[in-house]
């Protein structure tokens, strides 16, 4: 046989295997399943009240909601971080912070005035962390879960100064940084969800709700990726969602703990998701915006990767979602 026409022979079925392939990739995109269980720990932030006030459920019954759909899914020691400023209906706040501790999760420091560092100093900063410690110490159940800290709007400081002035502060005070590396941008579709409900526009609230769903999926499937171009296929690695104690979240998580777990997805304590030694690589980064931490290591490296495409912004669509 003609060694040309093998060649070609070959050649033109891989390709047409390899065309398959990716075809059938694209037409499961929607049940895509990991091949080995991938470990998330779930962490909230802005406890007691996060996001704009709806008119359709008052703040104890998003509480309510969202602490029933993770006891009822028996997701493990979720972190939840909070903000003293948000205690503006005591009464009721305190009874958020109460409830969530007598449902078994855990709650930690998101500084007290939820600040962006870059827009303070350093020396401002930390005094809002202490001010915010002095609420939570009256629900911290043991100092390990008290000395927790997550960066608001995940941004680390503008300067290396600052960065390390807080880093310092930290270091002698015991405290673990908690880590994100799937940001579920949450908050974006919570403020469109809010406008559709109040609007009683339900298909389009449920359309939302979908397309968060899909987002926080993505965005989890190209973190693991990520992940694992970096530190390689055979390393476990876990991964640490962050959502927001709001609205959208009381009617969609449910449906976002179906499809991890329709995703091969293992929940794992928070703690031990952001304590792992790979979350406590210092990137070494002055931010212009904050950014999950695996896209850290990826630009402190100078690394390119293309293994997955990056998840679809749906900020221009949320934005014209609902408008009167």
């Amino acid at each position: 046989m003609n060694l040309k026409f093998i060649f070609y022979f070959c050649f033109t079925n891989l390709l047409f295997l390899h065309l398959n392939i990716f075809a059938d990739e694209k037409i499961k995109k929607d049940n895509f399943r990991f091949a080995e269980p991938v470990q998330l720990g779930i962490t909230f932030d802005d406890l007691p009240a996060a996001g704009p006030d709806a008119t359709f459920i008052n703040r104890q019954e998003i509480s309510d909601k969202i602490i029933k759909s993770l006891k009822d899914n028996k997701i493990p020691y979720v972190y939840g971080f909070i903000n003293g400023i948000l205690l503006y209906d005591t009464e009721v706040q305190k009874k958020i912070f109460s409830d969530w501790k007598n449902a078994g999760y855990l709650l930690a420091n998101h500084t007290f005035s939820h600040l962006n560092l870059s827009r303070v100093t350093a020396e401002e900063y930390i005094k809002d962390i202490e001010k915010n410690d002095t609420i939570l110490i009256d629900y911290a159940s043991t100092i390990n879960e008290l000395k927790v800290f997550r960066y608001p709007y995940l941004m680390e400081g503008d300067s290396l100064d600052k960065r390390y002035a807080v880093r310092s502060y930290f270091k002698k005070r015991n405290y673990k940084i908690a880590q994100v590396s799937v940001d579920s941008g949450d908050w974006d579709f919570n403020e469109a969800f809010i406008r559709c409900k109040q609007l009683n526009m339900e298909d389009k609230t449920q359309e939302i709700i979908e397309n968060y769903i899909k987002n926080t999926a993505e965005v989890l499937i190209y973190n693991n990726s990520l992940s694992k171009f970096i530190y390689g296929a055979n390393r476990k690695i876990p991964q640490v969602l962050l959502v927001h104690y709001n609205s959208i979240n009381a009617f969609a998580m449910n449906q976002l703990i179906d499809k991890f777990k329709k995703m091969n997805v293992v929940f794992i304590p928070a703690a031990k998701a952001f304590n792992d030694n790979i979350f406590q690589e210092d990137s070494a980064l002055a931010m212009n915006n904050g950014i999950p931490y695996f896209e850290q290591v990826r630009r402190s490296h100078k690394l390119k990767f293309t293994d997955y495409p990056f998840p679809k912004d749906y900020s221009s669509w949320l934005k014209d979602q609902c408008q009167k």
